[in-house]
C-alpha cells in the first residue's frame, strides 16, 4: 500500500457574504417557573425554588430544541436563544428551522394550537428535603429544551395562551 499526498493548497473563502435563515422565532417561550414537579424518569418529586433559577437562568452548557426529548438527527429542530429570568421564570427565545418535515411539522402544530408545552433538559445538584419529602434542586446547568406534549411544569409554554 503506498501513501500519497497531494501537493494542492487548500483555499478558501473565509468570509461569510450572507447567511439566511427561514427560523420562525417564538420570543418569550417559558421554560421553566417554580414549583414542585414530579420527574417523568425517577418519578420522584423535584421542587424547584426561585432563588435557584434566577441565579442558573443563564446556565446553558448547550442550546438545542428537540422533539419528545429525541436524540434522533432528524428531531433536532432548533435553538434555545438569549435565555432570561423574566416574570419569575426561565424563559427564552425558540428559534425553529424549517428544514425538516419534523421543524416544519412543529411550527404547524404551534401555529395551529395543538401544540404548546415545553420540557426543560438539564443536569442538576440535588439535596433530599426531608420535610417536604421531595429532591430540592441546588444547582442547574441547561442542556437544552424539548417540545412537548405532556410537560411536568405545566406553566412551560411556547406561546402564552
Amino acid at each position: 500500500m503506498k501513501k500519497r499526498w497531494i501537493d494542492v493548497p487548500f483555499r478558501f473563502d473565509a468570509v461569510v457574504k450572507s447567511k439566511s435563515t427561514a427560523a420562525k422565532i417564538y420570543k418569550g417561550a417559558t421554560i421553566l417557573t417554580p414549583g414542585r414537579y414530579a420527574d417523568r424518569v425517577t418519578k420522584d418529586w423535584v421542587i424547584w425554588r426561585a432563588d435557584v433559577l434566577r441565579k442558573y437562568a443563564t446556565n446553558w452548557s448547550s442550546n438545542y430544541l428537540n422533539v419528545d426529548h429525541s436524540h434522533s438527527v432528524l428531531h433536532r429542530i432548533g435553538y434555545v436563544e438569549n435565555p432570561r429570568w423574566e416574570d419569575n421564570a426561565v424563559k427564552a427565545d425558540l428559534y425553529i428551522f424549517p428544514y425538516t418535515s419534523a421543524g416544519r411539522d412543529v411550527i404547524n402544530l404551534i401555529d395551529n394550537g395543538l401544540v404548546n408545552s415545553l420540557s426543560a433538559e438539564v443536569a442538576t445538584i440535588d439535596s433530599y428535603n426531608y420535610k417536604e419529602k421531595a429532591f430540592e434542586v441546588e444547582e442547574i446547568e441547561f442542556i437544552g429544551c424539548a417540545v412537548v406534549t405532556e410537560p411536568a411544569c405545566e406553566e412551560a409554554k411556547i406561546k402564552d395562551d
